[in-house]
């Protein structure tokens, strides 16, 4: 721990630019990489020179990047996270086990663990304890290289735009829950401010690509800058909402991994049809940023949705989650939501 609290994402010293892994890594002291096979692949050429160990992340269990932190070389000074969230949160538990440096690199922008120094503890695919149990790691500054992160499909970029867009799924749950009366009453403006945050981010990142529809720098600053900002710019609901535990809850289910930013961009969608909300203006802004969101594009089985949504309630309640996912969505009603996705 770098400090008495971990770094908020506004003050993280984010260095976006082109030829900036070369340039860096020339400068670094002896240094061992935590990553995955085609994260390295993609970065390999642009190191200066080799590092002195590298291990692979396959998932975010802890016991998992314990094992991975224990096969790093002695005397390491730096350790460098390369690659999405996976090996990025297991590059922070390696760097706090090692007490050594840590610089983040995504080659991919789909997530916050960019700009999130808390050192999750994972059993399997669900998270022990909270946010004031975590340790953290202050990161010295994060890389991104835009040769590097260009080469990835763009998909898995805008995921990032998916994991600020899924927010306005609290903004859903809050408005019903007032409903109900329960909680604390609706605020009709404050809700309008963060639509029309999510409006813009929205427009932004969409006059950034190219006449094709393609990802250009211009594009993999848009999203790193949007992912820095999310914390400091996105309204806090304040009743809690379940895209994040549907992520969880869907993972647990099927003991298996999708891709974060979509997975919680389609559970803000579910709450919101659940909600009766406004799904068209959610599904507007998330196609405008090119977030894959509906199972067929992100390879998410019919039987892997039910067996995610079945668990749900049951999950949330052992978490004390208060969700309109907490309701149980089978039978009819899960064959309407299914065609509606």
């Amino acid at each position: 721990m770098g400090s008495q609290r971990s770094k908020p994402a506004a003050e993280y010293d984010v260095r976006v630019a082109r030829g900036l892994l070369q340039r860096e890594s020339a400068c670094w002291p002896a240094y061992a990489i935590v990553t995955t096979p085609s994260a390295y692949a993609a970065a390999k050429g642009h190191l200066v020179r080799e590092p002195e160990g590298v291990v692979f992340a396959e998932w975010l269990d802890s016991a998992h990047q314990q094992d991975l932190s224990d096969q790093l070389p002695s005397g390491i000074e730096l350790v460098i996270g390369l690659g999405g969230g996976k090996a990025l949160d297991a590059s922070k538990f390696a760097a706090l086990d090692q007490e050594a440096e840590l610089i983040l690199v995504p080659t991919i922008l789909s997530s916050g663990a960019i700009i999130h120094g808390h050192v999750a503890r994972w059993d399997g695919y669900q998270t022990v304890g909270g946010l004031d149990d975590w340790p953290w790691v202050d990161c010295q500054y994060v890389l991104v290289d835009v040769e590097v992160v260009l080469e990835a499909p763009d998909h898995l970029h805008t995921a990032g735009l998916g994991d600020i867009l899924c927010g306005y799924a609290g903004l859903e749950e809050w408005q019903r829950r007032a409903a109900l009366g329960q909680g604390p009453a609706f605020d009709p403006a404050l809700a309008a401010q963060q639509v029309a945050q999510h409006e813009l981010i929205a427009s932004s990142f969409a006059a950034t690509l190219d006449s094709n529809g393609r990802m250009t720098e211009a594009s993999v600053a848009n999203i790193a800058q949007r992912i820095k900002e999310r914390d400091s710019q996105q309204l806090k609901a304040p009743t809690a909402s379940g895209d994040h535990p549907f992520w969880i809850a869907l993972e647990t289910a099927n003991q298996r991994t999708w891709i974060h930013g979509e997975l919680v961009a389609l559970g803000a969608m579910i709450i919101a049809w659940c909600c009766a909300g406004d799904t068209a203006g959610l599904a507007k802004r998330l196609d405008c940023c090119r977030v894959r969101w509906r199972p067929r594009q992100m390879g998410l089985e019919r039987t892997a949705l039910q067996k995610g949504l079945a668990f749900a309630p049951r999950y949330m309640a052992e978490k004390g989650i208060s969700s309109v996912l907490q309701e149980p969505i089978a039978g009819a009603r899960f064959d309407a939501l299914w065609s509606f996705l």
